[in-house]
């Protein structure tokens, strides 16, 4: 059987062209392939993002992609280098910045689309950060689409750790001050019990040995007041600890008898508004009661407030407690560390729950702190 003649012209390309186009294609992608491979090796290890994006740079261009790059960082004002990559380029004094490429580079991080100014290829990394890629020419937007997937992922699980130890930190702060306060508080209990249950109770002893042998009315009289006021401290003790009005009556009376007691106390007038319609689970009465009394304790210490109020509703399908003050206000971001700890505590019991915590404040202008939970009925 004789063959068929190939045909020729202008839009028929030889056997030995398509064959060498398929070598070529084939190549490229192995070398894609094996950059991919080698970036992702590179970047795996990396938990700093500055050197994570240095890496990736000079990977790019070790593998012949590109002759130089930078990696730049966008805010609301301008555009800064944060990492440079290795340079091949034979005079190397080309810089994406001076090229004024500020404007290409927005549009790019705008648009999120790869955006090509001259020699530069201006490739967006997530919202806020992009590659400046010089001397490629011939680089497929499926290549830069994998590397920009990759870096992407290697620099959000970079952010992810960091927040991750960031938060692991604050709750070792946090059982830090846990311990402290749960020694702090028994240093005290142990003291009331000595200085004024254990001095009552000595006194009793002493008075009622007298009035053994000849009963005394007047001394008697005296005995029993002295029982009346130990037991008025023995309940204030166990109140402290936790009321047993919380279990039995719910969030409002507990709230009502905190209140009533810092009045009695320290004189800080404190209204207390509840408007729920049922009472809530144990858990976020528990949370409540426990943040509302940590910040009118705050008020106490450091506020030098008149009055106060603490008000519980319904909001969005949640419960919100605000706790407000008349003192003399403060900077949130100039805590000082224990009362960041504080904060902290609060902000977790609420975080266990599914809450949030949020604080309003500014000196001479009182506070606000804001508690919002999920709601679960009892």
């Amino acid at each position: 059987m004789r063959a068929l003649p190939l045909r020729s012209g202008t839009h028929a390309p030889t056997l030995a062209t398509s064959r060498r186009a398929g070598v070529g294609d084939a190549a490229r992608r192995t070398h894609e392939l094996e950059t991919l491979h080698r970036l992702a090796r590179r970047v795996a290890s990396e938990g700093e993002p500055r050197l994570l994006l240095e890496r990736a740079l000079d990977t790019l261009v070790a593998m012949g992609w590109f002759t130089c790059g930078e990696a730049l960082l966008a805010d609301d004002t301008r555009l800064a280098t944060v990492a440079v990559g290795r340079c091949d380029a034979v005079d190397c004094d080309a810089c994406p910045l001076r090229d004024g490429l500020e404007e290409g580079a927005r549009e790019a991080l705008r648009s999120g689309a790869v955006t090509h100014r001259g020699q530069w290829h201006l490739v967006p990394i997530g919202s806020d950060a992009l590659f400046a890629l010089a001397g490629a020419e011939d680089v497929s937007e499926s290549f830069l689409a994998a590397v920009v997937e990759l870096v992407d992922a290697a620099l959000k699980r970079t952010h992810l750790h960091a927040r991750l130890a960031e938060k692991e930190q604050q709750r070792s702060r946090l059982l830090q001050a846990v311990l402290s306060a749960q020694e702090e508080e028994r240093g005290r209990i142990s003291r009331d019990l000595h200085d004024q249950i254990g001095q009552s109770l000595t006194a009793l002893l002493l008075g009622l040995d007298r009035n053994l042998e000849a009963p005394d009315p007047e001394d008697l009289a005296k005995l029993k007041e002295i029982a009346s006021i130990t037991l008025a401290d023995v309940r204030r003790i166990a109140l402290d600890l936790r009321p047993s009005v919380l279990d039995e009556l719910g969030l409002e009376a507990a709230l009502r008898r905190f209140a009533r007691d810092t009045h009695e106390r320290y004189g800080i007038d404190v209204r207390v508004l509840v408007t729920l319609s049922a009472r809530l689970g144990h858990q976020e009465e528990t949370v409540l009661y426990r943040v509302a009394q940590e910040a009118l304790t705050n008020v106490v210490r450091h506020a030098g407030a008149r009055a106060a109020s603490v008000v519980v509703t319904v909001s969005h399908g949640g419960v919100q407690l605000v706790v407000e003050d008349d003192g003399v206000g403060f900077d949130p971001k100039a805590l000082a560390a224990a009362e960041q700890v504080g904060l902290m505590g609060m902000r977790e019991r609420l975080e266990l729950l599914g809450g949030s915590l949020g604080i309003e404040s500014a000196r001479g202008e009182g506070c606000s702190l804001y508690a919002r939970l999920p709601s679960r009925r009892a």
